[in-house]
């Protein structure tokens, strides 16, 4: 079966937070947005649009779905380039208009598209600090503070302040189906996605128009508004070639890791390493079990690239 790429922008309507490692008080956030939590923030829409009342299994057989035929590369934040002066100076990294800040080590250290990792952090980073009030004294509770980093959905560029945007590709694969669902159609601005059985169809640009991705979202953290939703016709973030006539999708030319890529039969030539560990499915329900890590280049990291899946 043959698998179609669409470019996916969102509008951040809120700041994100993306978990990644806790220091003291403060929980730290990645500069993007992985895999794993675009496929949570699409299996639980789509879920909930397919049935009125979705019971536990209905959200694992539609995850399983999701993870295996529509696919996504990680997002990463971006800005129209037509809002800044010098847009050659902010990232090389171009798709649809959107400057784009992909990671990238180099002898100097790592970069965000064209900035170091302090300018980005300057421009694209903040922070909230909460703690819970004792209810006898009006105090600060003992052991409540707590702070957590996030990537701005405004960021400030010169004298002016300028929305920020999420970039990313969804591959979908033709006719994919399983016992409870199948998509229909993959058109140029959208894919049919029908319920197998009560033949309902939803359109995925509805399923996607409102996600909730990342983490503290009781804060109002992590709305994204879908923008952009359209077959790629070119480089995937302007770079890199793809290949979808094969049984998964293959982005080709990689010299720079856009996602965590596995080492085991990878080489890694300037980055760093994270092994990879997750809360899946068991017997006792939903994130009940920890899977097995895998040692992976994160993302920026210069790899030389034998197998990629």
């Amino acid at each position: 079966m043959a698998w179609n790429c669409y470019l996916t922008i969102f509008k951040a309507e809120a700041p994100v937070h993306i978990g990644y490692k806790q220091i003291d008080i403060l929980k730290t956030t990645r500069y993007y947005i992985t895999g794993r939590a675009m496929w949570g923030a699409i299996t639980a829409n789509l879920t909930r649009v397919l049935f009125n009342y979705p019971k536990v299994e209905d959200y694992r057989d539609i995850g399983d779905f999701v993870r295996e035929n529509i696919r996504t590369t990680y997002f990463y934040p971006a800005i129209r380039k037509n809002e800044v002066e010098d847009p050659e100076n902010w990232s090389k990294y171009e798709t649809d208009n959107y400057l784009v800040f992909l990671p990238e080590y180099t002898q100097e250290g790592i970069k965000f598209g064209e900035k170091t990792k302090e300018e980005f952090e300057q421009s694209f980073v903040g922070s909230f600090v909460s703690t819970a009030l004792d209810s006898g004294t009006k105090t600060a509770e003992e052991g409540t503070l707590h702070e957590f980093e996030f990537i701005n959905n405004k960021v400030k560029i010169g004298d002016k302040t300028v929305d920020t945007y999420w970039v990313g590709y969804l591959f979908v694969k033709e006719k994919a189906k399983n016992k409870k669902v199948e998509i229909e159609k993959c058109k140029e601005e959208n894919v049919i996605i029908k319920r197998v059985n009560n033949n309902k169809r939803v359109e995925l640009r509805n399923v996607l128009s409102l996600i909730h991705g990342g983490g503290e979202r009781n804060y109002g953290l992590g709305k994204l508004k879908l923008i952009t939703m359209q077959k790629a016709k070119d480089k995937i973030f302007g770079k890199f070639d793809f290949d979808l006539s094969n049984e998964y999708p293959i982005i080709k030319n990689l010299n720079v890791a856009i996602f965590h890529i596995k080492l085991s039969n990878n080489k890694l030539k300037l980055g760093e390493i994270e092994p990879l560990v997750g809360l899946e499915w068991s017997e006792k329900g939903a994130g009940q079990k920890i899977s097995e890590a895998i040692v992976c280049a994160i993302p920026g990291s210069k790899i030389e690239l034998s197998i990629l899946f």
